[in-house]
């Protein structure tokens, strides 16, 4: 047997120290890594990095996360100061000073990675991270639009797009003058770089990455209401693109579900899977016909909407008397309300017009003095809608369906348009 030389011996010795040392220290190195804040509010948090995984909680504007890495998975869509969408996701282990598994039990979960502003590197040592790119941005054209190969006049066609064509741009520059009839005669030297047209990337449609398109020929998706902006559909609107309605900034859908007894609105059950797979609020809406039994109705309505808990409450859509007077008609909308109200637990909203209710129903004011405070009114072509009942017991509207000549990308020919008056759904979620 050899005799290690003593200092080669203390040499051995430092370096099985090392190599025994540094695993224990790779953990917490390569955890300690960015700090993020949210920059909306309402950030869903999921276990996974895909939307339909489930959501664990949702973050407020401000909020703060430290993230260990950025994985690419499933794309997102959101509204965050305009229309985002991606497929980077912050794997998150802290949120506001505790970590995610003293919240939630969960060693890492996942939140959209462009509804979040970095903050700084917790390693002093670490260098900044590499600036992600630009979050694209959905717009919708205002006219006929041509797109060109370069940001020119004078650049190649590449083809023309329709009036309310939906797009997505990685950002714009700037480029040749450019002056264009577009409702109004609209003029300037901006470009989009378009990476997408309805739908689809640009690569698949034209064969290039990108091509450009005068900015001053579209609208941004997102809406200046101060509501929330939403539609209401029915068979009538035939196959929906779901993606191409939430990146066009509508955050909720209501659909018909059924209609009297014997009815089911056959595209209900597909708009309720896409809707909330693309993450609207969804509701159902049962039209009525008043000339039959309204527990007959209520049950057609309630063993047919399929109701789950995160849904919007269910509503009653009033458009019919089926020839009773008000008394009748007011003593049927009771029956039918407390039945669902009974197999649902919660009171439906009811839907009409101001002229319907004041007409049909002598302006009563009993449902919005008995705890039917979700109104949803149809008052077109006004710019603030006139409840009737008193204001709805003094309550107002929840829901304003305010045109029924709406254009939506994703939608074939006309829908109805609708805005929620509060900021949380809280209040009107099952």
């Amino acid at each position: 047997m050899h005799r290690f030389h003593h200092s080669r011996l203390s040499l051995l010795v430092a370096a099985l120290a090392v190599f025994v040392v540094l695993p224990g220290l790779a953990g917490p190195v390569d955890a300690a890594t960015k700090r993020w804040t949210a920059r909306c509010d309402d950030v869903r948090v999921r276990t996974q990095p895909q939307v339909s995984s489930k959501a664990v909680t949702s973050l407020d504007e401000g909020a703060r996360v430290v993230a260990v890495k950025t994985v690419r998975a499933g794309k997102w869509t959101a509204r965050c100061g305009g229309a985002l969408e991606s497929r980077r996701w912050l794997k998150i282990v802290s949120i506001n000073g505790t970590s995610t598994k003293s919240l939630f039990g969960r060693d890492a979960i996942f939140a959209a990675k462009g509804l979040f502003r970095y903050v700084k590197t917790l390693d002093a040592k670490e260098p900044d991270p590499t600036p992600e790119p630009a979050p694209t941005t959905s717009l919708i054209s205002n006219c006929s639009v041509r797109l060109r190969s370069t940001a020119s006049t004078s650049g190649g066609s590449a083809g023309t797009i329709d009036e309310n064509t939906l797009v997505t741009s990685s950002g714009t520059v700037t480029g040749s003058s450019w002056q264009a009839d577009c409702g109004s005669t609209v003029s300037g030297n901006s470009w989009l770089k378009l990476t997408a047209v309805g739908g689809r990337s640009v690569s698949s449609l034209y064969g290039v990455n990108v091509v450009y398109a005068a900015r001053g020929l579209f609208r941004s998706v997102t809406t200046t209401s101060g509501f929330r902006e939403g539609i209401d559909i029915s068979h009538w609107q035939g196959t929906i693109n779901w993606s191409m309605v939430a990146a066009a900034g509508k955050s909720f859908s209501i659909a018909k579900a059924t209609e009297g007894v014997g009815y089911r609105d056959d595209t209900y059950a597909r708009n309720k899977t896409n809707a909330m797979a693309n993450g609207l609020k969804f509701g159902a809406y049962h039209f009525a016909r008043p000339e039959n039994d309204p527990v007959r109705e209520a049950d057609w309505f309630v063993d047919n909407a399929d109701y789950q808990h995160g849904m919007l409450i269910p509503t009653l859509d009033l458009e019919r008397t089926g020839g009773r007077g008000p008394t009748g008609l007011t003593n049927w909308t009771k029956a039918w309300l407390g039945r669902v109200q009974a197999r649902l637990g919660v009171k439906p909203m009811i839907y009409m017009s101001p002229h319907f209710w004041r007409t049909n129903l002598n302006d009563t004011r009993w449902f919005a003095d008995n705890g039917y405070d979700v109104l949803w009114i149809a008052h077109w072509g006004v710019s603030t809608p006139q409840p009737p009942a008193e204001n709805w017991g003094g309550k107002g509207w929840t829901f304003w369906q305010y045109t029924s000549d709406g254009v939506v990308p994703g939608i074939s020919g006309r829908v109805d348009l609708n805005r929620y008056r509060f900021d949380s759904f809280a209040r009107v979620t099952y």
